[in-house]
């Protein structure tokens, strides 16, 4: 195995050069660093992970233990757990316990040699054991995780009474006689919890119920269900573990075919849909994100103290209308949707089958372009045939009053849906002049997305220092960024891994509008002034055009037409930097990237991103008012939500963004979710109450635009000409209501 000094030798630098290039010390030129990085490529060196984590020392290393990576549950704790300690400058050691009380008490030597800083637990150890503190562990370095073995200990769990009250309840509302209850070992604080509490409930019911109570483990989960089927078929059978439940149904499909049993089960939390199950859902990722939390913020604390926390049960989720009607009552209906063409809309229409399943109601999704969708909007008149139609956000203000129906007069309930969504969107996708028009379905905002593997590269850094005398970071403002995209572009430096630095998306001039107003407003908050005239003349506006105009030599040469054509692009991995809106990322990580676990993210240069995405609102000229308002309730509602973005979107829903299977899938979402707030331009005139048509606008603004990117013009006279355009056109543009 080749070493330090080998290296060293091969690439004639000192031993001490290069220990500091391979951990990212030091000061080096760049030229050495490749040298370094060179020789060491070519002798096959590996950094010994392990000595770099005890050279970090005890606060930057953490240990967990699970009883097995075979069940969902704890997977999606772990995932949760290691991506949050690693993404805060921590590494996670992971141990398997078997559920074995001496396989548990023989790692925590191990962690101990590792000079952990703490150490996460399902243990298996018996309650009241004292086995921690005897390996020298204080109270703040032991969280134990489901299950309590210490009065005195830091836990964090869920309300596992609650979780059997629950499903004890909907046995004795469907009247069920007898039940196999299926647990695992009793002795866990959780598992005990949850027999008494369901134990007691059924106990208290009206009818009588014959609870047989059998309790397994992983291994002997077969032998279980064998034994449980041998004994009595049972209405219904209830588990404690998915894992477990899952086994279960497999020895009925494969043995006991045509067996007509119910079976409920306590469950990890599912993105999608599944029917072979009632699951009562707990938030696993949510567990060990939390329990990640606790962790860190114990080592970073000078204050150390005892930390209980039972988080909040997610419990049945239904993925049927809560309004369905009779099936044979909706026979023969069907809605008409009319929707942008976007993972949005083929997202909508997996999950519409679902709605067509429970209520009988057929759901026909039409997707247009972004040019044609408006062409429908504005030609749209009685004859239409359109239930449902998705604006875009921009455009909301202008058909809202049109085309659309206010909610309130469907359902008068209405505006009490729109705090299941994040505050961070306020009102902009739902209400036009104080009334609600639209519910959101697929609120996006701009990020900038860039090769985190350069960025963080020692020898790309210091070729940064060395040519612009400053830090290679994430750009704060467009002359950064543009100074960055030159850096990464390989016409202008042959030592750019990448041929460009950044791209451009130029499509129709309503696209092309939006890449300069990204620019404008991370200048400047207002397009219009106190009066409502215009500013495309300003100081700030020729700024920011000559910066998209200055991209144009680090960019590819044909710019990209749509936001999902750049993404594409991106993941391609020869664009250091893009500027994507978050319902068009998904692409970023798709069966072709190439940038996958390279992604690095940020807010927009500038921190004043551009919203877009839109919202589901009625037709005016819909023959099924309720029934549509019933389909878009339903969609922009949990666990659709969540399901939507799986596929692709991003969500509206506050209850989304704590559901891990999507977050570790899709890390900006989180950062999207704060850019919602960060959005604080005026891009319409300020007199009110007024409809402002912002498509014409943008299409004045975007051939201008055009004009400048393409040397058709000067920057400042394609501003000119777009100003005059503007005010020679105003009064149609904006009108009064």
């Amino acid at each position: 195995m080749a070493t330090i000094k080998d290296i060293a030798q091969l690439a004639k630098v000192s031993q001490g050069t290069v220990s500091n290039v391979l951990n990212g010390k030091g000061i080096v030129s760049s030229a050495k660093i490749k040298m370094v990085e060179d020789a060491a490529a070519q002798l096959g060196y590996t950094i010994n992970e392990r000595a770099k984590i005890l050279r970090k020392g005890k606060s930057k290393l953490f240990a967990v233990i699970l009883p097995n990576l075979r069940l969902r549950k704890y997977i999606d704790f772990y995932i949760s757990f290691t991506r949050f300690l690693e993404n805060h400058g921590y590494s996670v050691m992971l141990f398997i316990s078997d559920n074995n009380p001496e396989t548990e008490q023989s790692i925590l030597p191990k962690i101990k040699s590792a000079m952990a800083a703490g150490v996460v637990t399902f243990s298996c150890l018996p309650s009241n054991s004292t086995v921690y503190e005897d390996y020298g562990f204080a109270f703040h370095e032991v969280l134990y995780v489901e299950r309590n073995i210490s009065a005195n200990g830091n836990y964090i769990g869920f309300e596992y009474g609650l979780c059997a009250d629950a499903i004890a309840n909907r046995i004795l509302n469907e009247k069920y006689s007898s039940v196999i209850l299926i647990t695992d070992d009793p002795s866990f604080s959780n598992e005990q919890e949850f027999i008494n509490s369901f134990m007691q409930t059924i106990s208290s019911g009206t009818h009588e119920c014959t609870v047989i109570h059998l309790h397994s483990d992983f291994h002997r989960i077969q032998k279980t269900a064998f034994q449980a089927l041998s004994r009595t078929v049972p209405d219904v059978i209830c588990f404690s573990t998915y894992g477990y439940a899952k086994a279960f149904r497999e020895i009925l499909d494969n043995f006991y075919q045509g067996l007509s049993t119910e079976i409920f089960t306590v469950s990890p939390l599912f993105t999608m849909p599944e029917s072979r199950f009632e699951k009562y859902e707990l938030n696993y990722g949510r567990l060990g994100h939390m329990a990640a939390r606790i962790m860190r913020d114990q080592e970073k604390s000078s204050l150390k103290k005892t930390t209980e926390l039972r988080l909040e049960n997610t419990g049945f989720r239904n993925w049927v209308p809560s309004r369905s009607r009779c099936v044979c009552s909706n026979e023969g209906k069907r809605l008409h949707v009319l929707t942008l063409d976007s993972p949005a809309a083929k997202a909508m229409k997996s999950l519409s089958r679902l709605y067509s399943s429970a209520t009988g109601v057929d759901v026909s999704i039409s997707v247009f372009s972004y040019e044609e969708i408006h062409e429908v909007l504005t030609s749209m008149d009685s004859s239409s045939m359109y239930d449902i139609i998705r604006l875009d956000v921009t455009w909301l203000s202008w058909f809202a009053e049109k085309l659309l129906l206010p909610l309130e007069e469907i359902d008068r309930h209405a505006g009490n849906v729109c705090s299941r969504y994040v505050k961070e969107l306020g009102t902009r996708y739902s209400h036009v002049n104080g009334k609600l028009y639209g519910l959101p379905i697929s609120p996006s905002t701009q990020l900038l997305f860039y090769r985190k593997d350069l960025f963080e590269s020692t020898g790309l850094k210091r070729l940064y220092q060395e040519s612009y005398k400053s830090v290679l970071r994430p750009p704060r403002d467009f002359s950064e960024y543009n100074q960055i995209a030159r850096f990464f572009t390989k016409t202008l430096n042959p030592h750019s891994p990448v041929e460009y630095g950044s791209s451009a998306t130029l499509g129709s001039t309503g696209v092309a509008a939006t890449e300069f107003l990204t620019r404008y407003f991370a200048l400047t908050d207002h397009l219009f002034d106190s009066e409502s005239n215009v500013l495309l003349t300003s100081i700030e506006a020729q700024r920011a055009l000559k910066h998209l105009v200055d991209i144009k030599v680090a960019s590819p040469e044909q710019p990209f037409t749509w936001w999902t054509n750049a993404a594409e692009g991106f993941a391609q991995g020869n664009v250091a930097m893009s500027i994507l809106y978050s319902n068009f990322a998904s692409e970023l990580v798709n069966k072709d990237s190439k940038v996958v676990n390279k992604i690095g993210y940020a807010v927009v240069p500038g921190a004043n991103p551009i919203i877009g995405g839109g919202s589901l609102g009625i037709s005016r000229y819909s023959k099924n008012p309720q029934l549509a308002y019933d389909y878009i309730n339903w969609l922009c509602n949990e666990p659709l939500s969540s399901a939507m973005t799986f596929l692709g979107s991003v969500p509206a829903c506050a209850a989304s963004y704590e559901n891990y299977e999507i977050i570790n899938s899709y890390p900006w979402l989180e950062l999207a979710k704060q850019s919602f707030g960060l959005s604080h331009f005026q891009r319409t005139p300020a007199i009110q109450p007024s409809r402002f048509d912002e498509r014409r606008f943008l299409s004045i603004l975007g051939m201008a635009v055009k004009h400048a990117y393409n040397s058709v013009m000067s920057c400042e006279d394609a501003l000119k000409q777009a100003q005059a355009q503007y005010e020679a056109n105003a009064a149609e543009i904006t009108s009064l209501y």
